[in-house]
């Protein structure tokens, strides 16, 4: 396995998941699992399987310990430096990355730490290299989303949308928004059409967090100070300014009285240095068919966006309904995902007496499964008990989590240390943690926790 000494990979994992239900409580989004391990591991494996040695992750300081924990439980080669930043405070993502600025000496390649993917990722750094570009993006195109029926109450909550533009000759990414910025009409930049001959408008693709980018993207980022958000504030921004051009050292205003430029502009940063410029001077290369423009139209600025073929599995476990489908999948394409084998499915320490438990579910560390009970695509967390004549069909149980005799369970979530007690029959229900469903409960599409005011968003 090589070693890639022109990127750094970091791995910003310390969202709450501000989509899922909140019933989950304090559960770190990065923890959430998926088949036998943390969403979190499947980042790290990802970057593992082309050649990554060491990245940083960037959690929560209250997350560290349980992270830890968790991944030292896994398999990984990969060293991974955790990086923490405040709990207590409102970072955002472009936050996260100001914060480990001066780690970075190299291109980043940034990964959300809830993406599971089957890509490899080189495709997504050989655009970057092949177009010496500024910025290099990673969209999703499965088509419409799959229609699954989710537990807990029923909810018209539609999934946020962007409107992304892509060149179809030169995969430069000209156009990103959100399409909750527009009531009726887009308004597309004129020089957009006057300048690229065919431009394809998507606006159901996946944005897969994944981001390549210059080292002076970063540079730009703290010089700047105005970015909280990589996804919704940076790279629009940097998507934007690629169609204007370097202002003259007469129109730059913002100097103080010493003559001390004090505003400076994107354009001072993505400064080329070495022969690039001569280099393309001399090439036959070009990047687009017509015109008399030079190579790459003469930008100093370019932004790309890599779209793999429709059958690249891709997910981002940031809502309901993507954490049950990913489960749903994950044991089915366990090996193209992973490139390893499942060893794991039932954990060596776990005590399993049942026959009844088919390939499509797993057991996690300490749990004990009864004798006559029935298990069918069921995920088992650590230190569950599942006693005698229950029937678990579709369901995922987290940590700690305690189905009495007698019951039967249908596409549910129970969150760390619930318990359902004798005789109940739940379809379609989420438990929140620590809850204890009562005897004989009888319920369909129901959330059962121990709620407050506002404390349930479903997405």
């Amino acid at each position: 396995m090589h070693k890639l000494l022109e990127f750094q990979a970091v791995v910003l994992a310390a969202g709450r998941g501000s989509r899922l239900p909140d019933v989950g409580g304090s559960v770190s989004k990065c923890l959430l699992p998926v088949g036998p391990y943390p969403v979190l591991w499947y980042s790290l494996n990802l970057l593992e399987k082309i050649g990554f040695q060491e990245t940083l992750v960037v959690v929560l300081d209250e997350d560290k310990s349980n992270i830890l924990n968790a991944l030292e439980k896994c398999p990984l080669k990969i060293k991974y430096e955790l990086i923490v930043i405040p709990s207590d405070e409102d970072w955002g993502t472009a936050n996260s990355l100001k914060h480990i600025s001066s780690r970075v000496t190299t291109d980043l390649l940034v990964i959300s730490g809830d993406l599971i993917t089957n890509i490899n990722l080189n495709e997504v750094l050989n655009v970057h290299r092949k177009y010496d570009a500024a910025l290099t993006t990673l969209f999703f195109n499965n088509g419409p989303e799959e229609w699954i029926e989710l537990p807990g109450p029923k909810t018209k909550a539609k999934p946020d949308r962007d409107l992304v533009c892509i060149d179809k000759e030169t995969q430069r990414l000209v156009f990103l928004a959100s399409a909750s910025d527009f009531e009726e009409n887009v308004t597309i930049p004129r020089i957009l059409v006057k300048k690229f001959d065919a431009i394809s408008m998507y606006s159901r693709l996946l944005d897969a967090h994944v981001y390549v980018m210059k080292q002076w993207v970063i540079s730009y980022l703290v010089e700047c100070d105005r970015f909280t958000s990589v996804k919704g504030e940076l790279i629009p921004h940097i998507v934007k300014k690629q169609l204007s051009k370097p202002k003259n050292p007469a129109e730059k205003k913002g100097t103080s009285e010493k003559n001390v430029e004090i505003t400076k502009d994107i354009f001072d940063f993505a400064v080329e240095s070495g022969y690039e410029s001569k280099i393309r001077g001399m090439t036959a290369f070009n990047d687009h068919m017509l015109g008399s423009k030079g190579i790459f139209y003469n930008d100093l600025l370019r932004c790309y966006a890599h779209i793999p073929s429709k059958n690249t599995f891709g997910i981002r476990v940031n809502t309901l309904s993507s954490f049950y489908l990913s489960n749903n999948k994950i044991l089915s394409k366990w090996e193209q995902l992973t490139g390893l084998p499942l060893t794991d499915r039932i954990h060596p320490d776990s005590e399993v007496k049942t026959k009844q438990i088919d390939e499509s579910s797993t057991v996690g560390e300490k749990s004990i499964i009864s004798e006559k009970t029935s298990i069918k695509n069921t995920f088992i967390g650590a230190n569950c008990t599942v006693e005698n004549k229950v029937r678990l069909t579709n369901c995922i149980l987290m940590n700690n989590v305690t189905i009495k005799e007698g019951c039967v369970l249908q596409d549910c979530v129970l969150y760390t240390g619930a318990t359902v007690d004798t005789g109940c029959n739940l379809q379609y229900c989420l438990v929140g943690p620590h809850h204890e469903v009562a005897a004989s409960t009888s319920s369909n599409h129901q959330l059962h926790a121990e709620t407050t005011d506002n404390m349930i968003t479903l997405g």
